[in-house]
């Protein structure tokens, strides 16, 4: 039985270390990968201002990384105290691991600063060997990231016979390459986007002509790579969710159809405003681009059929909590289910061509900023301010997305620590609320918001004086 932590509850605390440091772990996976392809760029195209963009980004992963380390051990103290036993059956089975991440994390470390602070000193003749320990440091970030998807999928996709299982068939379970697509993918998107915040908010705080144009396209660069990525995300999420339904079919229903549906109407509510603001950005640029008017009005029109599609994506069956909820009393049943002749609605073939219409539709409208781009000029740092509140918003929604999905796959092993294997018989053994889950991922945004808005102005504000 776990010690409780009032005021905040045992749960809530392992959830807020576990949250954070995942979010800083994604960021400084995901934008270092953006950061090496930016620097070759820099000297492929010969072009100073992907340089600019990788070293400014990287500034802020160094300092990030510290948050990363210093979340880690948060959430690692407060899961050691009330759920010891469970972490010390894991630390068991998992010693290996553990120890070769602990050694990986250490080589990291060492390979990030030796990689940021001969930026300067490799900078003429030995450009190609320092992006060489980039890319080294891509390597071992992504080694890492494999190593904990595997505890964390084997919690929830354990093999058959855990107890014979071997260390190797522990770590390769069902749902192990899913996790690996998704999140990967995922670390990218993120990155692209938190470098499109950077960039935003450094446009913002600028007075200088010269750096409201580099940071407008630094956030054009951003957005570019953040929804590049986010196009991928819902083909490596349906691949996820079906080595999950291969696994056990009730874990699915749990998941899609009973108490964790809703979680999903929420979700996708949030990657259709995902979508929404990297179009509606596309839109705004497309107006600083000389002859982009007539282009315009086309991504106008593309952008009301994906409010449509979006809007029959998050249409569901009933307004019902789960499966096994009646009606509430004096409540007709007509008025919490969808009419007949609408009820395709709520099919899974009407979500997925929703999504398919989504994905087209920017895919559409990104084509036509191409060509607006080949038609006409295009003025850096001649942008509507709201493009840039647009480009704050969208790590916003990455974070709460990406917090609510975690939430998800984690609730879904419904009251077992190791799915139908070891129980969990805390006080904390049920699932929360979506009203709960939502107020969670609200202070843990916020927090990781102003992390990062102290990361900013310690890095970009006092320290601006002195350059790196």
């Amino acid at each position: 039985m776990p010690v409780d932590l009032a005021p905040f509850g045992a749960r809530s605390l392992v959830w807020v270390g576990a949250q954070l440091h995942l979010l800083f772990a994604a960021f400084v996976l995901g934008a270092p990968i953006f950061i090496v392809i930016c620097e070759y760029l820099g000297v492929r195209l010969r072009d100073p201002r992907y340089e600019r963009l990788a070293r400014e980004t990287m500034k802020v992963v160094v300092m990030a990384y510290s948050l990363t380390a210093l979340t880690g051990a948060f959430f690692t103290f407060t899961l050691l105290g009330p759920y010891r036993d469970f972490a010390g059956y894991l630390f068991v089975r998992f010693y290996p691991v553990f120890a070769l991440y602990g050694l990986l994390i250490l080589i990291e470390t060492v390979v990030m600063y030796v990689y940021w602070y001969t930026w300067e000193p490799l900078a003429r003749r030995g450009k190609g060997f320092h992006i060489s320990i980039g890319i080294l440091l891509n390597l071992l970030g992504t080694v890492v990231m494999l190593l904990m998807n595997g505890v964390g999928s084997f919690m929830l996709t354990p093999p058959e016979g855990v107890e014979r299982a071997s260390l190797w068939d522990l770590i390769n379970n069902p749902s192990w390459s899913g996790l690996n697509l998704h999140r990967f993918i995922a670390n990218i998107t993120f990155g692209g986007f938190m470098v499109a915040l950077v960039a935003a908010t450094l446009f913002l705080t600028s007075s200088k002509k010269e750096d409201h144009a580099f940071y407008d396209w630094m956030g054009f660069i951003g957005n570019f790579i953040g929804t590049a990525t986010l196009i991928l995300l819902p083909v490596a999420g349906y691949i996820y969710a079906r080595e999950l339904f291969l696994y056990d079919a009730a874990l699915s229903t749990f998941l899609m159809a009973d108490k964790l549906s809703w979680f999903f109407e929420v979700q996708g509510v949030l990657v259709s405003l995902l979508f929404l603001a990297a179009n509606y950005y596309m839109w705004l640029s497309t107006q600083r681009i000389a002859g982009g008017a007539r282009f315009a009005a086309y991504m106008r029109r593309a952008f009301i059929a994906m409010v449509v599609a979006s809007a029959v994506w998050i249409t569901p069956q009933n307004f019902l909590p789960d499966l096994t909820s009646p009606a509430p009393l004096g409540v007709p049943l007509t008025d919490i289910v969808i009419p007949e002749r609408a009820a395709f609605l709520g099919l899974m073939m009407a979500k997925g061509l929703a999504v398919t219409a989504v994905i087209a539709l920017t895919l559409l409208n990104y084509l036509f900023y191409r060509r607006a781009l080949a038609t006409g000029s295009i003025a850096w740092g001649q942008i509507d301010h709201r493009s840039q509140y647009v480009l704050i918003a969208l790590p916003a929604l990455a974070v709460y997305t990406m917090g609510l999905m975690g939430a998800v796959r984690e609730l879904a092993r419904q009251d077992w620590h190791v799915y139908r294997y070891i129980q969990d018989t805390s006080p904390y053994w049920y699932a929360p609320s979506l009203a709960y889950t939502s107020l969670m991922l609200g202070i843990i945004t916020l927090v990781f918001f102003a992390l990062m808005g102290l990361i900013l102005w310690l890095g970009f504000g006092l320290g601006k004086a002195a350059s790196p």
